[in-house]
């Protein structure tokens, strides 16, 4: 049996077919025995200079030919031999090899290791692979490689002077044995004599000790283009560069990308000043103690991310970048404000700008130089619009194609943009502005509204959000309702007024997702009419139902679902419409399960004797 894959523009083979090859050949009932790759793209081939790879599982056969021989015309290759065009153009051993390893880093650990079973050929690949994979969790989180397994391959590496190419680890550092074993691993990698790192990744979790990382890594890694360190949790600090004035030899560094890491000021400032070829730069949480953050000179700049909890440094930040003449992502959420001062150049490339920090944007002045500094940008975000001093908000862009505007309060009254391209825009704040107008618009791709309620709310609320749905071909919508008091009812809508006032606009069928959630909420909103009056705008599709945030106990979603649906039977003050709209109702409980039809038997994920359950529904409507 031949497995054939074809594929242009480079070697990135379906993972899920060369499982299936794999499995095929184990197999006993007709096994796979020739896997074929026709690739374009490999080491610098060129498309007319495409080949067929012909994998044989025992490597008695190994070929390549250029597309131009003729390969179309090719009726395929045999087990003991090849066709004309075939003939005396064999490939090395080393050669097919390098497109095992290729092929088994692309699949997940534990399938790449089980490859070492086919042949010797695929063992010998395994054993000699340049991109090592460890990871060592606790017992809690699951099964994964012991300390003593990352010293024994690693041992074996460095003996036998095996090139490591990309090195990646996962590691729970639980005290300080595992926190001196993954210093000594990342130090032996990187400072080995045989070393050839291109890329290393670290996930440091840290449970029970810090961690320091070697300076070495930049001292030593002069063939390194990618460090990235991410290190989620604040119990401890993954601390770099004890040193002010590190050397630094990994002239080659194209990204740097910084999770979670305590640095110096000095240090960090002279890693951006040395590796002049650096093409993306991330940090993330990682600003604690610096005061001046310098960016300057690197011409083949193009993504820089600087982001911060406002507890992870101290006061002011100030940036100063300039001369990154090819800068097309800035991000940002630090306390400084725009229009920015003479201290930040980012040149006029940019296309994609997020501003997160609190006081970042204040005003329509602000638009005002986005929209003059930035003419081909297609991307704005706007992380946190609390500090927005204005009623309005008053946008002209013609590149721009995503809007994002978040965190914003009931004074903004009055939006509108103007933006012929726009295709995405996402609201979120506590209530949809009375104004929100593109002219210059046609109907988007995509909207998203995402609503934080903490104030009762009337037939009006929902006439609104019937006009923003009508929009965009698709609606994804999410809302948060806070109900801080037990002696009003949060909702005082008059449903038969409403029904009257949608007569000319019937329930939108375009909201693809709705995620619903309260907070302290007494059955309020399960017992007033909010659904019923959500569900005469709209039928959505897909329905996350998360338990109430403070009492897990209650999720009113699924009791609605089971009253009205299960039990056909009501107990708000009106007559719902909607479940009579309802054909069938699918259910799961994680988005990876497959859906179930809805049926008594999942009474008890619906009644609250399940707490914390998070309820997935695919409603079907006539």
């Amino acid at each position: 049996m031949e497995a054939c894959v074809s594929h242009q523009g480079g070697l990135h083979v379906d993972s899920e077919l060369i499982r299936f090859c794999i499995h095929g050949y184990r197999s006993p009932c007709g096994g796979v025995d020739l896997i074929k790759f026709s690739v374009s793209g490999l080491h610098g081939v060129t498309r007319e200079d495409s080949m067929l790879i012909v994998i044989d599982m025992d490597l008695s056969l190994k070929t390549q030919v250029p597309n131009r021989l003729g390969l179309n015309d090719c009726s395929g290759a045999r087990r003991t031999g090849c066709c004309c065009c075939l003939s005396g153009m064999r490939r090395e051993v080393e050669d097919v090899v390098e497109l095992m390893q290729h092929i088994q880093s692309r699949l997940p650990m534990t399938e790449a290791a089980r490859t070492s079973v086919l042949s010797k050929s695929w063992l010998r690949a395994w054993r000699t692979i340049p991109t090592l994979r460890f990871r060592v969790r606790s017992e809690q989180n699951g099964k994964s490689m012991k300390l003593v397994d990352v010293d024994h391959t690693l041992i074996r590496y460095l003996h036998d002077n095996i090139p490591i190419e990309r090195f990646w680890l996962l590691i729970d550092i639980e005290n300080q044995e595992s926190a001196s074993h993954a210093e000594k691993w990342i130090g032996s990698v990187v400072t080995t004599k045989a070393s050839c790192l291109k890329e290393l990744s670290l996930s440091l979790y840290l449970y029970g000790a810090p961690f320091t990382l070697p300076d070495e890594i930049l001292s030593s890694g002069e063939n390194v283009t990618k460090i990235e360190v991410f290190s989620p949790l604040r119990c401890h600090s993954v601390v770099w560069m004890t040193t002010t004035t590190p050397v630094i030899n990994c002239v080659s560094l194209r990204e740097l990308d910084l999770f979670g890491v305590r640095i110096g000021e000095e240090a960090l400032n002279h890693i951006f000043s040395s590796c002049s070829l650096l093409e993306k730069i991330v940090l993330i949480d990682s600003c604690k103690g610096l005061k001046t953050i310098k960016v300057k000179s690197l011409p083949c700049l193009y993504e820089l991310t600087i982001s911060s909890e406002y507890d992870d440094y101290d006061g002011y930040i100030a940036l100063e970048i300039s001369h990154v003449p090819n800068l097309g992502v800035f991000s940002c959420d630090l306390h400084i404000s725009f229009p920015i001062n003479d201290s930040i150049s980012l040149g006029s490339n940019v296309t994609k700008l997020r501003l997160g920090g609190y006081g970042m944007v204040r005003s329509n002045a602000c638009l005002k130089m986005i929209e003059s500094g930035f003419p081909f940008l297609e991307s704005l975000t706007l992380d946190d619009m609390t500090s927005w001093k204005s009623e309005s908000f008053h946008f002209t862009c013609a590149s721009i194609k995503k809007l994002t505007l978040k965190e914003c309060l009931s004074m903004l009254t009055d939006v509108q943009v103007h933006a012929p391209k726009l295709e995405f825009f996402w609201f979120h704040g506590v209530a949809l502005p009375p104004t929100l107008l593109f002219p210059d618009s046609t109907l988007f791709k995509k909207i998203v509204v995402s609503l934080k309620l903490d104030s009762p709310v009337d037939a009006y609320f929902f006439l609104k959000m019937r006009e923003a749905l009508a929009l965009s071909r698709r609606c994804d919508i999410y809302i948060t309702i806070y109900n801080y008091t037990t002696t009003m009812m949060p909702l005082d809508i008059d449903m038969d007024d409403l029904r009257t006032r949608l007569l000319m606009f019937p329930p939108a069928t375009n909201v693809q997702k709705l995620e619903f959630e309260a907070i302290e909420d007494e059955c309020l909103w399960e017992r007033s009419p909010f659904f019923d009056a959500f569900f005469e705008i709209c039928h959505p599709k897909h329905v996350v139902a998360k338990p109430d945030a403070c009492l897990r106990q209650k999720n009113h979603f699924c009791r609605l679902m089971l009253r009205e649906f299960l039990e056909k039977k009501t107990t708000t003050t009106t007559n719902p419409y909607w479940p009579h709209h309802l054909k069938h109702v699918q259910i799961r409980r994680n988005s990876y399960e497959k859906w179930e039809t809805l049926t008594d038997s999942h009474r008890s994920f619906l009644d609250g004797s399940t707490p914390g359950v998070f309820m997935h529904f695919y409603l079907n409507w006539h």
